[in-house]
């Protein structure tokens, strides 16, 4: 895609997106005072600096966006990031939406795979009422039939699911360690507080693209 088509999907998502800053009566007055000089609108103002701070989908051009990057940069957040999980996550280009969804996906294959060693170990008689669909030739109809002839092959088939539940996991795992690569935190990390930092930035970035 070339970027002239990528910009025009960029703009046809342009919406009025609602920002709350902090300010002092003064500052508010300084920054309309500003922008009344210029003939500019204080929401006018603040787009177009955004859009050189990302290289967005419309910029001033190539020494704008130089000056606003320099600008952020000699700033103490800029000069200065945490060395937090989710620094790292965005520096090194990983979506952290990813690993929360490795996350969850862990615990599940965990959830899955103590079932099924249970069911294996001490099966119940709940595989009688476990039914599929089974389709004619031409697949055009049905029937409701059970899907266990015996407790036998019950045990069988959650034999074959408890494989396929450790491969996940091990698949999961990897993809968790490979994520996390190279991460160097200052000290030893509080992995709950690091967790919950991600979720919150998923989270309000969800809120501001959708709001």
């Amino acid at each position: 895609m070339s970027w002239g088509e990528e910009q025009q999907k960029e703009i046809e998502t342009i919406r009025e997106r609602k920002i709350t800053v902090k300010l002092s009566d003064a500052d508010c007055d300084r920054l309309a005072r500003k922008c009344g000089e210029h003939g500019l609108t204080i929401g006018e103002l603040i787009e177009n600096f955004v859009g050189d701070l990302v290289d967005g989908t419309y910029s001033n051009g190539s020494d704008e966006r130089m000056y606003a990057q320099q600008w952020f940069e000699r700033c103490w957040f800029g000069m200065f990031p945490e060395p937090s999980l989710l620094n790292h996550l965005l520096s090194e280009g990983h979506e952290p939406q990813h690993f929360l969804d490795a996350l969850n996906n862990i615990e599940t294959a965990k959830r899955d795979i103590k079932q099924s060693q249970k069911d294996i170990a001490e099966p119940t008689d709940e595989w009688k009422n476990i039914y599929h669909h089974k389709y004619n030739d031409d697949f055009t109809s049905y029937k409701i039939v059970h899907a266990y002839n015996n407790v036998e092959e019950f045990i069988e088939h959650e034999k074959e699911c408890l494989e396929s539940y450790k491969d996940d996991l091990k698949c999961q795992e990897e993809e968790l360690k490979d994520m996390r690569a190279d991460w160097k935190p200052e000290k030893e990390p509080n992995m709950d507080e690091e967790i919950e930092l991600i979720k919150k930035w998923v989270k309000e970035r969800e809120d501001f693209i959708n709001e």
